[in-house]
């Protein structure tokens, strides 16, 4: 109320998610990165008393193919990958 804003974004990257070899590696340095991240603002926003009203959203702007290739990793692929979560979201519908 103070700023005047009705909406913050809070934006947070890491980059290394393109795999081609060594995915386990790469998912293992990259995916705490990002829990750890998602963790932290989650729980400054409960503290807040404000994660109801918050909605955090994950995107990729491409696929991977299921299966691994010759070096361990996966290839690009069509579709991507979106994620949601917030107080007052309802998984699993």
């Amino acid at each position: 109320d103070i700023r005047g804003v009705d909406r913050d974004i809070f934006y947070f990257s890491v980059s290394g998610w393109d795999a081609h070899k060594k995915l386990s590696w790469n998912e293992g340095t990259n995916l705490p990165l990002l829990d750890g991240a998602i963790a932290a603002f989650s729980n400054e926003m409960k503290s807040m008393g404000i994660w109801d009203g918050i909605t955090v959203i994950q995107m990729s702007d491409f696929g991977r193919t299921l299966p691994a290739n010759g070096g361990d990793g996966s290839d690009h692929a069509w579709g991507g990958n979106y994620m949601m979560m917030g107080g007052t979201v309802r998984g699993g519908q």
